[in-house]
């Protein structure tokens, strides 16, 4: 199991060359923490849903799984709350074309099945 601290490093060092020019520019504060470090994920997958960039779409929600499999209680949580429900599904939801099925990893789209029903959508 990954710590905190190592899927902050993960996340400084994979997220560039997963999701390249469409990641956010980075400020000082970005990989602070590792809920402003998930935060910045969502952001790049986001904009690559934005942009129609799949291959890198595809890239960010792996990296999302990884982070969510090998990670503790705390990150586990923050890709539930904040990757999942709260920013990258918000795009999917509201866009007029569905995310195409093969990009999002079963994993994450059972957390958001679960959310769904969950919630009575």
């Amino acid at each position: 199991m990954f710590t905190q601290f190592q899927i902050i490093n993960l996340l400084r060092n994979e997220l560039p060359v997963v999701a390249g020019a469409d990641c956010a520019a980075v400020s000082a504060h970005t990989f602070n923490s590792i809920h402003s470090s998930i935060h910045y994920l969502s952001a790049c997958t986001k904009n690559t849903m934005e942009h129609r960039h799949f291959r890198a779409a595809r890239s960010c929600f792996s990296l999302a799984e990884k982070v969510y499999c090998e990670g503790d209680v705390m990150v586990k949580l923050l890709i539930e709350n904040v990757f999942v429900y709260a920013n990258v599904w918000t795009k999917t939801r509201n866009a007029s074309s569905p995310l195409p099925a093969d990009i999002v990893p079963e994993i994450l789209y059972k957390i958001h099945l679960k959310q769904l029903n969950d919630s009575g959508c």
